[in-house]
C-alpha cells in the first residue's frame, strides 16, 4: 500500500483520485501521507490556499488540518525514491 501511495504521488495523482483508486477514504489516505512526511518518504514542496496567496497568517496555514482550504503539493524524497526502486 505504501508503494502505491508513493507511486501515485510521484505520478502527480490528486489525493482524491488516489484515494478512490486505492479504495480508501480521503482521511485515511491523508493520514498515510502525513505519516510518510513524518518518516521523510515525502515532503511538502508547496502550500497554497483559497484565502491568501502566501498562506501566512490565515486559517489555511501549513499547520492547518487536512479539512482546510489549503492545498499541499507533495514530492518524494530520496528515501521515498529508494523505497520505490527497491520494490520495482
Amino acid at each position: 500500500m505504501i508503494q502505491d501511495v508513493l507511486s501515485g504521488i510521484r505520478r502527480g495523482t490528486t489525493t482524491d483520485a488516489l484515494a478512490m483508486s486505492l479504495g480508501l477514504q480521503r482521511s485515511t489516505l491523508m493520514a498515510m501521507i502525513e505519516f510518510l512526511v513524518d518518516e521523510r518518504y515525502l515532503e511538502v514542496v508547496r502550500v497554497a490556499c483559497a484565502c491568501s496567496p502566501s498562506c501566512s497568517g490565515c486559517m489555511c496555514a501549513p499547520d492547518a488540518d487536512a479539512g482546510s482550504d489549503c492545498s499541499r503539493i507533495y514530492t518524494l524524497t530520496a528515501k521515498g525514491e529508494r523505497f520505490i526502486a527497491q520494490k520495482d
